[in-house]
């Protein structure tokens, strides 16, 4: 047996004895599978004002995140106003956030191409509402 081979065994044997052992103590002890992930997302927010009435030069805001492991995956979709720079900003930390936690699930697939594709309309709808002094309201 090579040194190639010993080093795959021994890789393997780590990602199975994690998928089966460590994963599971993990998610029962951070709360469960619907709690995964929650607090890193909630951290994304931290510093933006949402509103669920728009102010004078706010813009609407929907995004999409993902999160998920192995088999399960789970939507939420955000809604709401603040200003155009807070959005900007939220909308770089949300991205960040679905190519992160969003791909450890059989969403891998996609995933990337809905959170780029979401992330680029906000951005655009953003862009032409702060032009337009925010009042075309856009989703």
């Amino acid at each position: 047996m090579s040194i190639w081979d010993s080093l795959l065994t021994f890789l393997i044997s780590i990602a199975v004895i994690g998928g089966l052992i460590v994963l599971p103590v993990y998610l029962v002890m951070c709360g469960g599978i619907m709690n995964y992930a929650l607090r890193p997302l909630q951290r994304c927010f931290t510093g933006i004002e949402l509103r669920d009435l728009p102010r004078k030069g706010d813009v609407p805001i929907t995004y999409h995140t993902y999160r998920g492991i192995l088999a399960w995956v789970t939507q939420q979709e955000f809604a709401d106003y603040t200003t155009p720079d807070e959005a900007r900003t939220l909308l770089k930390r949300l991205l960040r956030f679905n190519l992160t936690w969003g791909m450890l699930s059989y969403g891998l697939l996609f995933i990337p191409f809905l959170a780029i594709g979401n992330d680029k309309a906000q951005m655009r709808s953003i862009r032409i509402q702060s032009e337009s002094g925010g009042h075309a309201l856009i989703k």
